[in-house]
């Protein structure tokens, strides 16, 4: 039986490791090769116990920032519905909060992950 663990981890490690190359998230690297998302995780927990100096880089897309312009014929107009600004983070979360939201709350918000 030690045997049997001894190569699943091995077989799981470099999974892991195999997806820590990648740009994908630990659930869609494992739905792309039909590995369960719990097991992954687990196994990451692990490998993470095991090898705590390896870490997965965040992303390797830039994070950019997309300019808004206003046109002349809407500022003058008041908006009724309140707007809300969506960010999406490299490591999948999605936050959505309204656009009147405090700058320093959305600071806050924008770095946390």
């Amino acid at each position: 039986m030690q045997k049997e663990t001894t190569k699943r981890k091995k077989e799981m490690y470099s999974i892991l490791r195999n997806w820590r190359k990648s740009s994908l998230s630990l659930k869609e690297y494992g739905q792309k090769h039909g590995i369960n998302y719990g097991i992954m995780k687990y196994w990451n927990r692990q490998f993470r116990v095991d090898f705590p100096e390896s870490k997965k880089p965040i992303s390797k897309k830039k994070a950019i920032f997309i300019p808004v312009e206003v046109s002349d014929s809407i500022k003058d107009k008041v908006v009724s519905k309140t707007v809300s600004i969506e960010i999406h983070y490299p490591n999948g979360v999605f936050l959505q909060c309204p656009s009147d939201i405090c700058k320093k709350e959305l600071k806050t918000l924008i770095t946390l992950f």
